[in-house]
């Protein structure tokens, strides 16, 4: 493949005689420009390098160079100058260009070494690059999603489906079902992706400035915007983005980011250029989004959108085989971040858990099993260890549908009278058979 250099200098002289220089790589594809503008608008051809002179009359060098980098950030350029000036040419390293040479006799030679030095470091980025992405992909079994249920089987085929193509990806669960642990086991798994993974929770952004971390801006956008910044569409291109409690956005920032995923173009706050951006989206909550739309709080063009492949999560009360191998990660994690001796765990105590309905389910646990971690004596976890909440539970704590609230509603009286299920019965006023139904469906737990 040719590589692509344009060559913009305002003296046609000169830039022929740069192009000639060039040229004689018969590999090089030299095109001229005299015109700034006229480059920038060529950008979109993406060169493998930029020489520019310092010195024009319809933009300087140094505006021109910002005005490609805002563009292409990563773009190489070599400035050939006239000019020695020490202070221009330690702001140009610092704004991003390769190299620097001056025009004088010697041009033929500074131009091919510094052309091939710039060459040699840009394969040897592409090559660390590459590397990095090999090394991710090597983890193509991703270990970190624990459990051998039915439901944990299912999910781990879904990740291995989704990470395959570009569809967009929406996970819904519970709060602490681990919904950025399938994220990033997507990302994992997925062999199209170089670039980053990368992450927000809506939710904990404030309103005002969730636009700003989004999008990016440019100086001077808002007061306190001292200097142009990136926003997570940007950082995202050609990697992960991941959108967590994306109920929580605002409607107006709605039709924003709809927009964005539309056109994959983004313009930073303040900014006039559109920026081209490609990235895989998952996005996650623990809301029903139909219900938020038909309350009018979430867009339903948004929703077809986002929806793609759709994954759930299941709580962990209806994961109860799995209880156990996540309490065994769990304390194995926590001793050796804290180069401790890793406990046992009894039977007992084992027992304990495993007739908790674990509200705040993977979450809750680990938490627990920490604590159980330092409580314990001669490195075995017991029964009383383990500490399970005490209080009067509220079941409209959070916004759940009437089945789930039902389900949460016949397992707290089970528990609560020892699992009798004649007498649950008969205090909910429904049928022996109804309860031993809803167990059947692993939508509660029989002791």
């Amino acid at each position: 493949m040719a590589y692509s250099i344009f060559v913009i200098d305002d003296d046609p002289w000169s830039s022929k005689k740069i192009r000639h220089i060039l040229s004689m790589n018969p590999d090089h594809d030299v095109t001229l420009f005299d015109d700034p503008f006229q480059l920038l608008s060529a950008l979109k051809n993406q060169p493998n390098l930029i020489c520019v002179d310092f010195l024009m009359p319809k933009m300087n060098g140094k505006q021109l160079i910002h005005e490609i980098l805002k563009q292409n950030p990563h773009q190489d350029i070599l400035v050939i100058s006239g000019q020695e000036n020490i202070t221009n040419v330690v702001d140009l390293f610092k704004i991003g260009v390769r190299d620097y040479i001056i025009k004088t006799e010697h041009l033929k030679n500074s131009l091919w070494k510094s052309v091939e030095n710039i060459k040699e470091k840009r394969q040897l980025k592409n090559e660390i690059k590459s590397l990095k992405s090999q090394v991710k992909k090597q983890v193509k079994e991703d270990n970190t999603i624990i459990g051998e249920s039915i439901d944990i089987k299912i999910l781990k085929q879904n990740i291995k489906k989704a990470a395959t193509t570009n569809i967009n990806i929406h996970v819904t669960g519970e709060t602490g079902t681990g919904k950025e642990l399938v994220a990033q086991s997507i990302y994992k798994n997925a062999t199209q992706i170089t670039g980053e993974f990368v992450s927000i929770n809506v939710s904990a952004i404030p309103s005002n400035l969730i636009e700003s971390e989004l999008f990016g801006y440019e100086k001077g956008a808002f007061t306190g915007a001292e200097k142009s910044k990136a926003g997570l569409f940007e950082k995202a291109h050609k990697g992960l983005l991941f959108l967590d409690e994306i109920a929580e956005l605002e409607i107006e920032l709605q039709a924003k980011l709809l927009r964005a995923l539309e056109e994959r173009k983004i313009r930073r706050l303040g900014g006039r250029k559109l920026i081209s951006v490609d990235f895989k989206l998952i996005t996650a909550t623990h809301k029903d989004l139909r219900t938020e739309i038909e309350n009018g709080n979430f867009r339903e063009d948004l929703f077809y959108r986002i929806y793609g492949f759709p994954i759930q999560l299941p709580p962990l009360r209806k994961r109860q085989k799995d209880i156990k191998l996540l309490s065994l990660h769990f304390k194995e994690i926590f001793a050796k971040q804290n180069h401790k001796k890793v406990p046992s765990i009894s039977t007992n105590a084992l027992k304990k858990l495993e007739s908790y309905p674990f509200p705040g389910n993977i979450r809750e646990l680990k938490s627990i099993i920490e604590l159980a971690c330092v409580l314990c004596e001669n490195h075995t976890i017991q029964k009383n260890d383990i500490r399970l909440p005490n209080k009067t539970r509220t079941f409209i704590s959070e916004e759940k549908t009437l089945q789930e609230h039902t389900d949460e509603i016949v397992q707290y009286y089970l528990e609560k009278y020892h699992f009798n299920v004649k007498q649950v019965a008969e205090l909910l006023n429904i049928g022996v058979s109804t309860i031993y139904h809803l167990a059947k469906q692993k939508r509660i737990i029989l002791k």
